[in-house]
């Protein structure tokens, strides 16, 4: 089992590379859920040393896009391979609540399925585990989801059907400690956790805080440790 942890800024990237995460997912504006990052972060990050996965997400909000919006996730997802990302994590889905293929393929048209990964919109389809089948006949065997559950540990049935289809799954979604287990027990590839935690500046004394939230929300070196840990013991249990 691998660790994945999804970062927002270089110091996250060695933050998660100190405390034995294998691989990043980077995005910006973590606080949406995650948009696409620009490429100078993306340089920045795979400077490090530590292989990372750019989110292609847009806009916050849906994951049904325009024609216009699709255009722009292609060109992001090849400015962020370019940049150094060693894959793209993306997603959509077309109003029925189905994959979009129209996207997928497009695409696939552009760049190998085997550096794409879809991200979460899978939890918000219709039928994740036809969707799933979907991704595969694209030959896109990378998935991250949570089971369509709020939380991974609480979506372990979807989780263990979705490795036996033959996916590569990261579990994510609010993976906490206890869930490690479970997770590996139901076969996924990865356990991916965000081991945020919100941080204002102590540096300013003058500041209205009704004026700006100035609040931020790095990764948690220790948090990041105590799950990383977790995944060592259970792949040290495996073996």
């Amino acid at each position: 089992m691998n660790f994945e942890i999804c970062v927002s800024t270089p110091v996250d990237v060695a933050l998660a590379q100190e405390a034995g995460a294998d691989r990043v997912e980077l995005c910006g504006h973590w606080e949406c859920g995650g948009l696409t990052p620009t490429p100078a972060s993306v340089r920045a990050s795979a400077s490090i040393g530590i292989p990372v996965r750019a989110l292609i997400r847009p806009r916050a909000g849906s994951f049904v896009y325009n024609a216009s919006e699709k255009q722009l996730i292609i060109a992001e997802a090849l400015d962020c391979l370019d940049a150094g990302a060693e894959m793209v994590v993306i997603g959509g889905l077309d109003e029925y609540g189905n994959v979009d293929e129209h996207l997928i393929e497009m695409l696939c048209e552009k760049i190998s399925s085997e550096i794409m990964v879809f991200h979460r919109a899978l939890d918000l389809s219709t039928h994740p585990l036809e969707s799933a089948k979907v991704l595969q006949d694209f030959g896109i065997s990378k998935v991250l989801s949570s089971g369509g559950a709020p939380a991974a540990g609480l979506g372990l049935s979807l989780l263990g059907d979705l490795s036996k289809l033959g996916m590569e799954v990261i579990a994510g979604g609010g993976v906490r400690l206890e869930d490690i287990t479970a997770l590996g027990e139901a076969g996924v590839e990865a356990v991916h956790a965000s081991c945020r935690l919100k941080t204002l500046p102590d540096t300013m004394t003058n500041t209205d805080e009704g004026l700006f939230d100035l609040s931020t929300y790095p990764v948690d070196f220790d948090k990041a440790l105590l799950l990383s840990d977790g995944v060592l013991k259970w792949n040290e249990y495996e073996s």
